[in-house]
């Protein structure tokens, strides 16, 4: 008999059980998915972030197949670059160095005391897969 011990798996099927990871199909599916994943922010650990990670990649096909789109007006790039970072668990020194731009411009880039790069602007939209009119508002 194999007697199973607690892993960091246990959080994710509980999240799992608490909120299954199938296709968004209605609103209210929609909106109780939103409303985990607001319930998320901030903690951590893998099996966490793997399963926001799976749960908003369903929350935006639905909101792209329903043809629903954020409105990021109110939001910049740099917020959106840090959230990405946060997210991923990255430093800006780490973005810097794997995208071949100075840490020191992409920090003053994220915090306004310089105009984002064209270069930049290319390699971090292809980086993260964001559309590059973000960066030119």
């Amino acid at each position: 008999m194999t007697i199973l011990t607690p892993t960091s798996s246990d959080s994710y099927l509980a999240l799992v059980r608490s909120f299954p990871l199938r296709p968004i199909r209605s609103k209210s599916a929609h909106l109780a998915g939103k409303q985990m994943l607001r319930s998320l922010i901030g903690k951590g650990g893998a099996a966490i972030r793997d399963y926001k990670l799976v749960l908003a990649s369903l929350i935006s096909e639905y909101e792209r197949s329903a043809g629903r789109r954020l409105d990021t007006s109110k939001i910049t790039a740099a917020q959106v670059v840090r959230h990405l970072l946060e997210d991923r668990a990255m430093s800006v020194n780490r973005l810097a160095r794997t995208l071949g731009i100075s840490q020191s411009s992409l920090s003053d880039m994220l915090g306004g005391r310089r105009d984002w790069s064209k270069p930049a602007i290319i390699k971090i939209a292809a980086y993260f897969g964001l559309e590059p009119g973000l960066f030119l508002r």
